[in-house]
């Protein structure tokens, strides 16, 4: 009997028929011991949409029914960005993010059907306001209302009354000008972080008074500094908190000891000085149709500064040691207080090391209308010997280490000495002034540490020397 020989192209078909029918049988359930899919419906619920601001970033939570983890994933990718496993949404632009929460499901769930949560992206965070304890506010007289936003920044303050009272938009201060209700405004217009508050009010009543009108009482709150002209005291305060049942019509600052006064009808109020302000506090009094009231208490003159002092280094040009800092002067006791600020001693190159001088220890006058004061690192004055040179004017010793001198106890220190000219400290200084300015480091966190680097009219360490020193308002 013949039989046709077969060619590949015959054999490899029924090859593939013969696999088609065992997947069928054996790996496709057809008899087979392969797992079978359940295809069970699962759902996804997302919680409590969190809140999310400009910058910012929350987490979003979605539970699947089959209890399989849920991914992630932001459908305004151009507003926001989620991690795909811990759902942390991170908001990039103002607007509303949209995030999608997915399960892909396994031999026993199908599937589940992708589920969506919106989230409001806000341009800045909320805040709100809240007002103080009412004030007692007397016919024409003042009263001060506070108010506070949780965002920390400053109130502004209107009369939504203005024929019955006025405020001061910064500090709250009201003045009565009729019986009535007096209602104050207290808003917050925001900034690029936080919205604008929602506006509160606080209502006053103030009742007209069958009492006879008396004199005021005292102005509060008098402050007093150094004016911008030459030669000037600027005074401040509030009105009484009684004007006695009539409107105030003057106020008057008179000067302690006398010689010295100003009147007008509001704060601030300037008294000029013929000669010098230096020695002089100032008192507030109140007038109206009755009469002038009681003088406040005098306010000293007090008076902020800036200064800065530089060294000349011959040996690390084109840097110098300077000292940045900060003191007040009181030119009614003729005294500077608070005088702090950094020593940053110079080097060839950054970083340069920068000392904190945070110790007022010393304040003397050199006779001439001015003081030398000293800022130190550490709260000691007696920290230097000298080494062959006698101790400045100030008890002051530069050049060594405190293991030289036995009564510093081995602690070494650092400072910087300023001249403060009482008369007028924005003046320059002169020749003999600037050779008042020193600084001293043997501070342990110092530029050298034990070594001590210091400059002075004398020459320093280094060869440095006092070249300049600028004041400045503050």
């Amino acid at each position: 009997m013949y039989v046709p020989l077969q060619d590949s192209r015959t054999v490899l078909p029924l090859r593939l028929v013969s696999l088609l029918a065992t997947c069928l049988l054996v790996a496709c359930g057809g008899g087979g011991n392969g797992p079978a899919i359940q295809a069970t419906p699962q759902t996804i619920v997302f919680a409590a949409a969190p809140s999310l601001v400009l910058g910012g970033s929350a987490t979003v939570s979605a539970h699947a029914s089959s209890g399989l983890a849920v991914s992630y994933s932001s459908s305004t990718p151009g507003l926001c960005s989620v991690n795909t496993s811990t759902g942390l949404v991170s908001s990039l632009v103002a607007g509303t993010c949209v995030i999608a929460a997915d399960q892909s499901g396994n031999d026993q769930f199908a599937p589940a059907t992708q589920a969506t949560q919106s989230l409001v992206v806000q341009a800045s965070p909320v805040q709100s306001i809240r007002f103080g304890a009412a004030p007692v506010l007397t016919l024409y007289g003042t009263a001060t209302v506070s108010a506070t936003a949780t965002s920390g920044l400053a109130v502004n303050y209107s009369s939504s009354t203005p024929t019955v009272c006025s405020v001061n938009s910064s500090t709250g201060e009201v003045t009565d000008l009729a019986a009535g209700d007096c209602t104050i405004i207290a808003s917050q217009p925001g900034n690029a972080s936080v919205n604008a508050a929602p506006q509160v009010s606080q209502t006053l009543r103030v009742a007209n008074s069958n009492v006879p009108a008396t004199v005021p009482g005292a102005p509060t709150a008098v402050s007093a500094s150094l004016g911008t002209v030459a030669q000037t005291v600027l005074v401040s305060f509030s009105g009484p908190a009684t004007s006695g049942g009539s409107p105030i019509t003057q106020y008057s600052v008179s000067s302690v000891p006398a010689g010295l006064s100003a009147s007008g009808a509001a704060s601030p109020l300037t008294v000029s000085c013929p000669s010098t302000c230096a020695g002089y506090a100032f008192a507030v009094q109140a007038s109206n149709s009755v009469g002038s009231g009681a003088l406040s208490a005098a306010a000293p003159v007090l008076t902020a500064y800036k200064v800065t002092a530089r060294w000349f280094e011959p040996d690390t040009q084109p840097n110098d040691s300077i000292f940045t800092g900060s003191f007040m002067l009181n030119s009614t006791s003729q005294t500077v207080t608070g005088l702090s600020g950094s020593l940053t001693e110079s080097m060839t190159g950054p970083p340069m090391t920068t000392v904190p001088l945070v110790y007022q220890l010393s304040a003397l006058s050199d006779g001439a209308g001015g003081l030398t004061v000293t800022s130190f690192a550490l709260n000691t004055t007696h920290v230097f010997a000298e080494g062959g040179f006698a101790a400045n004017s100030q008890g002051l010793y530069y050049g060594y280490p405190a293991a030289k001198n036995p009564a510093a106890g081995g602690v070494g220190n650092a400072f910087a000495t300023i001249y403060v000219n009482l008369a007028n400290p924005t003046a320059p200084l002169t020749p003999a002034q600037i050779n008042q300015l020193a600084y001293g480091d043997c501070f342990a966190g110092g530029m050298m540490g034990s070594t001590c680097m210091t400059g002075y009219a004398g020459i320093g360490t280094m060869g440095g020397y006092p070249v300049a020193q600028s004041i400045t308002r503050q």
